[in-house]
């Protein structure tokens, strides 16, 4: 169907105030999860001027290889600082690298309007929009560097350019090698593989330019670990590489689990993916539209080697959602282009679509009002107003989504922006006022408040929360190590109980077991 020039301006504001929420508020909420396990290992790079050699709490780090510490580096750098802000702008830069990305490979490979949605529907994805998005974690990152080498060797491919198609797709794999190790190689093989397969190119494998590839994704790969070899052993790091890939597989997992995965995992990739997978179900359902998805040879690509990653990870029980941000642009293809052609399909498939947009916009208005009513945004200054503008702009669009059906994509977008800077001047707000992350910020003031500028270790290979020890790190200037020595004049966290002659100065609590603030006498 075609698209009206309404209907382009009105996406093209949809798009604007999206990346601009993205911004809003992103250094308000506590780190935490592994947020400032990133911080911790770059911040440790950086003071011992080693940018090679991942280490945490001084001892060598082996789960992750380093590049993305590399980037959380530069971006303190550009702060001043290792804030908030510079731990999560890496994630924000890289969704609006991948938006460009789909944006792009969309426009030259099929159209402009299909571009366009395509590469809104990733971010607009809720697990992303509202979850993700706001964290300074590896997984946008990683995503970015995955789907640009999946989708620079069907660009390359599309144009009969072999060489670049090895080396540009093989050169971005070893990237993603070195920012989150081996589920690099199997992305890559299964996208070469069977792309090069349906496509009837197979001898492709045999030839001059695959050797290029592997040259440059062994010259990439092989160089950093030559390099990090002269530091360390790689015999420990190849290793827990290898069981952090191995660890998620039916191998290591119960048969009960492994079923239950097998449910839930498909039906959790649907879920993070609304509202856009909506688009999915509702037009992509019917057996006329696969003959013109073949047609298509984007939409053929995205099909095929979307298959082909997915069933790796539906088989894998330790797989999380996070592990295949890279695949949902390639699913979501399929729903935004039988979404554009869904004139020749009954009419109820559509009118569902806007009876769920309208249900939706009401839905929205009614919570912004019940948060004046949840006693936890008590605190929240200007309560009222937050919560009664958010309901008036849900108000808003459900009533021009009444008068303007057709329209009804838009205002679904339109809604997702709104529930995200509601989110950000309400949802975040409350975090840093009461949440796991503030408790933790919180007593890693008090601890920094009774040590002083006095030594301060973590017994031997304790562990407590991440976001204690980083903002530690932040208030002292410098990291704080493990140590197994008891150095006199120094504070020590230990497991409590271990040192019953030392009088307890602080409580430290985890979930693994608590620990104690002592000092050494």
């Amino acid at each position: 169907m075609a698209v009206s020039s309404l209907e382009r301006r009105l996406m093209g504001w949809a798009a604007g105030l999206m990346l601009l929420s993205l911004f809003v508020n992103l250094g308000v909420q506590p780190v935490y999860l592994e947020e400032p396990r990133r911080a911790l290992i770059a911040m440790e790079m950086q003071e011992n001027g080693n940018y090679i050699v991942p280490r945490q709490l001084g001892d060598f780090y082996y789960k992750k290889p380093p590049v993305f510490n590399w980037l959380i580096i530069g971006s303190a750098a550009l702060f001043g600082e290792y804030n908030r802000w510079a731990l999560r702008l890496p994630t924000v830069l890289s969704l609006m690298f991948t938006l460009l990305l789909l944006y792009q490979i969309g426009r030259r490979h099929l159209s402009a309007g299909f571009a366009r949605l395509w590469a809104l529907s990733y971010v607009f994805c809720g697990a992303i929009y509202f979850y993700f998005s706001m964290l300074g974690e590896i997984d946008i990152f990683y995503s970015l560097i995955t789907l640009g080498s999946m989708l620079a060797f069907f660009h390359y491919e599309q144009k009969e350019r072999w060489s670049l198609m090895f080396a540009v797709s093989y050169g971005l794999a070893a990237v993603g090698l070195l920012t989150k190790g081996l589920p690099s190689i199997p992305f890559l093989g299964l996208t070469v593989l069977s792309w090069l397969i349906y496509q009837k190119r197979w001898r492709l494998l045999f030839s001059w330019q695959h050797l290029l590839g592997i040259m440059v994704f062994v010259g990439i790969a092989g160089g950093y670990l030559a390099l990090y070899n002269q530091y360390n052993s790689l015999d420990n790091y190849l290793a827990d590489l290898f069981s952090e890939s191995v660890g998620r597989t039916a191998v290591q997992n119960s048969l009960g689990r492994t079923m239950e995965h097998l449910f839930t995992f498909p039906l959790d990739t649907l879920k993070d993916t609304l509202p856009m997978s909506l688009l999915l179900l509702l037009f992509s359902t019917h057996r006329g539209i696969w003959r013109q998805i073949r047609a298509q040879p984007l939409l053929a690509f995205s099909v095929v080697v979307f298959l082909a990653n997915f069933v790796v990870y539906w088989l894998a029980p330790g797989a999380k959602q996070r592990y295949i941000y890279m695949l949902y642009p390639l699913l979501l293809s399929v729903g935004i282009y039988a979404w554009q052609e869904r004139g020749a399909l009954a009419r109820w498939r559509e009118r569902t679509f806007r009876v769920i947009v309208g249900i939706l916009l009401v839905v929205l208005s009614l919570g912004a009002i019940a948060l004046n009513i949840v006693p936890a945004f008590d605190f929240l200054p200007g309560r009222v107003w937050i919560t009664g503008l958010g309901a008036l702009v849900f108000a808003g669009l459900a009533f021009l989504h009444f008068r303007k059906p057709a329209l009804a994509l838009n205002w679904l977008l339109f809604g997702l922006v709104a529930g995200r800077f509601l989110f950000a001047f309400a949802i975040l707000p409350q975090r840093a006022h009461e949440s796991a992350g503030q408790f933790n910020t919180d007593l890693a003031h008090e601890i920094q408040a009774i040590a002083g500028e006095a030594p301060l270790y973590m017994y031997q290979d304790g562990r407590i929360s991440y976001t204690v020890i980083y903002e530690l790190n932040r208030l002292r200037g410098k990291t704080v190590h493990f140590n197994k020595d008891l150095e006199p004049g120094s504070f020590m966290m230990v497991p409590e109980g271990e040192f019953p002659a030392y009088e307890p100065l602080l409580e430290i609590p985890f979930h693994d077991g608590d620990f104690v603030l002592i000092q050494v006498k």
